[in-house]
């Protein structure tokens, strides 16, 4: 599902306006409907509800949005951000036909317009739009935090105020939402951190503008999306019935080390959980007595593992559990030069290749996948932690271009970056997924999915989905906590039976594209 900036949202708005003759005006009472439809769905016993409206576009579709819940047993009220001649055409007009409905208006900050919000079952959000910039007002910030910490049903159109629709950066407060109707396409700040924590239920609402293959060609370049089920199954490995093990992808793990050999079997358990024929461990001579408690990973051993892992393995992993001090750097530059598979290397490779990332390209050009958390970037790239978590997109696509890699970045919305520009935010996950260990897990299922024979992108777009979903697996099972790694992987299969019962949706509905876990 594609994902806009607000600037290439203005873009395609723009285009249906000039070369679709499609008015601003019907653009905008699609929008309020649309509000109106999700308040009727979602918040049926609201019935004093409360425009918050800003001085532009945004606002004018909270205002339409209120229109449209005229009648029956509401309570209806607007609250205006700045006085009505200050405020925009639109804006005017929706209070115009607004007053000839019996609606009234009163200013932000008067006694009656809190006390109009105090007494609100629902808030529309209309304040802000999509292209805020700069610090917000400091009258603006002390109502948001008066706002929220009434803790109110807040529906905010298209993005909550506050949040920047491209990096999800909070001017440093925003409106609280319990759900937010976003418009047309999907925006990157809805689902970057933090704006994304204040978006509650994201509801995506058509409003008539062209599907984007009727875009001309370089109008908009459309290069990110947000992976939907639809999509993450469509890229799941298929399952032939004459499948055997020997065709289902032998997955290689060179990792583990003292006190963290857990790690490659982690890395192996998720792979087989996702489907892998084989696994084999390769461990030094040193480790050769020691087990895995799964009987099913295999262990390859010796004072050099270069014949099992060139000769065994269709795909390889490498790096969880690595001690970067008895690593030597020259057999990891020939494992990725001349290893004829595609390689994982997620954890001690970024120690490895610390401020050295353009060592990491592989000489033979074969597929390969970079795993990093923020602090791994961080020393692989040689840069503050902050400037990752506050722009991880543009971090990840760099790193992705420097190395020749996919980069999937993770964090509270992992980021998907691939050499040629194209980028994906997942949307799968849970809390209960704060655990050591999770990440080899997750390691081991894209390297299951490109043992498989899928591609190296669809691999770890696919991987980040079902890895986030075997958590809310876990989640609705009653496990909110104390989630272990290993159980996660046992969850994978759950998983993808969920992925594989999802239905297409139907062109032209709402489509919840987030709800937040219970």
């Amino acid at each position: 599902m594609i994902i806009l900036s607000p600037a290439q949202m203005k873009q395609a708005e723009s285009y249906a306006m000039e070369l679709l003759g499609l008015p601003e005006e019907i653009l905008m009472e699609r929008a309020g409907m649309a509000v109106a439809r999700s308040i009727r769905r979602f918040f049926p016993e609201a019935s004093k509800i409360v425009a918050l409206a800003g001085k532009g576009n945004n606002g004018g579709d909270a205002l339409v949005a209120l229109r449209d819940l005229v009648g029956g047993q509401n309570k209806l009220d607007v609250v205006l951000q700045f006085p009505e001649d200050q405020c925009g055409e639109s804006v005017r007009r929706e209070l115009r036909r607004l007053r000839s409905l019996g609606v009234q208006s009163s200013a932000m900050g008067s006694q009656s317009s809190w006390h109009k919000i105090q007494h609100a079952d629902l808030l529309i959000d209309g304040f802000l739009g999509t292209g805020l910039s700069g610090e917000l007002p400091v009258t603006l910030q002390d109502a948001f935090e008066r706002i929220n910490r009434m803790d109110k049903a807040v529906v905010s159109v298209d993005i909550p105020s506050g949040v920047d629709g491209e990096t999800g950066h909070v001017f440093p407060l925003a409106m609280r939402a319990r759900m937010t109707v976003t418009l047309g396409f999907p925006k990157w700040g809805l689902f970057l951190d933090p704006g994304h924590r204040y978006c509650g239920a994201i509801l995506l609402a058509p409003i008539g503008l062209p599907d984007v293959s009727r875009f001309p060609e370089g109008l908009i370049e459309l290069s990110g999306v947000l992976l939907s089920p639809w999509e993450a199954k469509s890229l799941l490995p298929e399952r032939s019935p004459a499948m055997h093990k020997g065709s289902a992808g032998h997955v290689g793990v060179w990792g583990g080390g003292p006190g963290k050999r857990g790690s490659a079997e982690l890395v192996s358990l998720g792979a087989l959980r996702s489907g892998s024929g084989l696994a084999t461990i390769y461990w030094s001579e040193a480790e050769n007595e020691i087990l895995p408690r799964n009987p099913e990973i295999m262990v390859a051993s010796g004072s050099s593992p270069r014949e099992a892992i060139f000769d065994r393995s269709d795909v390889l992993a490498i790096g969880p559990g690595w001690d970067p001090a008895r690593i030597s750097v020259p057999f990891v530059r020939s494992v990725l030069d001349e290893f004829e598979g595609p390689v994982v290397a997620d954890a001690g490779i970024f120690d490895v290749f610390q401020k050295k990332p353009e060592e990491l390209r592989r000489k033979n050009g074969l597929p390969l996948v970079l795993t990093p958390h923020p602090g791994e970037m961080s020393r692989l790239l040689g840069i503050n932690i902050q400037e990752i978590l506050s722009y991880p997109r543009r971090i990840a696509l760099e790193t992705a271009r420097l190395t020749g890699a996919i980069v999937l970045l993770k964090g509270w919305r992992t980021i998907v970056a691939a050499p040629d520009g194209r980028t994906a935010v997942n949307p799968t996950g849970a809390p209960n997924m704060a655990t050591a260990g999770m990440g080899d897990v997750l390691t081991g299922i894209i390297a299951s999915f490109l043992g498989q024979g899928k591609d190296a992108y669809s691999s770890t777009v696919s991987g980040a989905y079902i890895h986030g979903l075997a958590g809310e697996v876990a989640w609705k099972h009653g496990v909110r906590a104390g989630l272990l790694a290993h159980e996660l992987a046992f969850h994978i299969p759950e998983a993808r039976k969920t992925l594989e019962d999802v239905q297409v949706s139907s062109t032209g509905e709402d489509l919840l594209l987030f709800k937040p876990l219970n």
